[in-house]
C-alpha cells in the first residue's frame, strides 16, 4: 500500500540519481581538440577565356577535384585556388597548368593539363595528365564536362597517393 510518505522519497531518490548521472558527466574531461589538418592546396593555373557550358573551367575543376579528392579521405585540407602566383611554395601543393578540353579523336573529349606536385619543397612532376572520355548520344554538355574532369582528377589521385599516403597495394579507391 503506498502512502503519502513514499511518493517524496520516490522523487527525491529520482531526483537525486539524476543529479549524480549529471555532474559525472560533466566531471569528464573534455576532449583535447583535434590537431589542425595540413593544407593541401591545389593551384589551377588556367586562361581567362571561358568555355563551354553554364559554369568556367575554374569553377568545374574546383568542384570535381575537391570533390574527389575529399572521398579519399586524406588526412589533409583541401583548398583550390586560381594561378596563386603569389602563394609560398611550402606545404603540399598540386599544381594544375590547364590546357583544356578538346578533340583528339572524332567524338571524344580529352582533359589535358600539365601537373606537377610539390611536397614541401620535394617536386614531382607528373606530365601531361590526359582523360578521353566518348560522350553518349544526347548527353548534357555540363554533364559530359563534369564527367571528363572528375576522370582527370581520378588520374590525379591516383599519382598523389601513390607519392604521398601510401595506400595498401591490393585495394582499389
Amino acid at each position: 500500500m503506498k502512502t503519502s510518505a513514499m511518493i517524496p522519497r520516490f522523487a527525491f531518490g529520482a531526483l537525486l540519481l539524476c543529479v549524480l548521472l549529471t555532474a559525472g558527466a560533466r566531471a569528464q574531461p573534455a576532449a583535447a581538440p583535434a590537431a589542425p589538418r595540413p593544407e593541401f592546396k591545389v593551384v589551377i593555373v588556367e586562361s581567362l577565356v571561358r568555355g563551354p557550358g553554364r559554369k568556367s573551367d575554374y569553377d568545374r575543376m574546383d568542384a570535381e577535384f575537391t570533390s574527389v579528392f575529399e572521398k579519399r579521405k586524406w588526412p589533409v585540407t583541401i583548398k583550390v585556388e586560381r594561378f596563386a602566383s603569389n602563394t609560398k611554395d611550402d606545404g603540399i601543393q598540386l599544381r594544375v597548368f590547364y590546357e583544356g578540353i578538346y578533340e583528339e579523336a572524332p567524338g571524344d573529349l580529352t582533359f589535358h593539363a600539365w601537373m606537377t606536385l610539390d611536397d614541401h619543397g620535394t617536386k614531382r612532376d607528373f606530365g601531361i595528365v590526359k582523360f578521353r572520355y566518348n560522350p553518349r548520344p544526347l548527353q548534357s554538355e555540363d554533364d559530359v564536362l563534369d564527367h571528363v574532369v572528375r576522370g582527370a582528377a581520378e588520374l590525379a589521385a591516383d599519382k598523389i597517393e601513390s607519392a604521398l599516403f601510401q595506400r595498401d597495394a591490393g585495394r582499389k579507391p
